[in-house]
């Protein structure tokens, strides 16, 4: 898993509007996390908050924290993937 494939894939989603349309073509969060990796992508749900926390505040000490909450939490609260 990347943070940069998640940046990646925000950068993706933001400048191809095709890309966002056939993602949002997807039913459920199954058929979002294999288009993800369908094209190429390979990132953690932390990984993916990190690339669109609000001022660049990506980093993987960040992703490390947000990983431990998960696997107190589960994975419940992540809608994206």
């Amino acid at each position: 898993m990347s943070l940069q494939s998640a940046e990646e894939f925000v950068n993706r989603l933001r400048e191809d509007q095709n890309f966002r349309w056939a993602l949002g073509e997807c039913k459920n969060k199954w058929e979002r996390r294999r288009f993800v990796i369908v094209n190429g992508y390979h990132f953690s749900p932390a990984e993916l908050v990190c690339a669109t926390s609000p001022g660049g505040c990506a980093c993987d000490d960040r992703t490390a924290a947000i990983e431990r909450v998960r696997r107190q939490h589960g994975h419940s609260a992540y809608a994206f993937m």
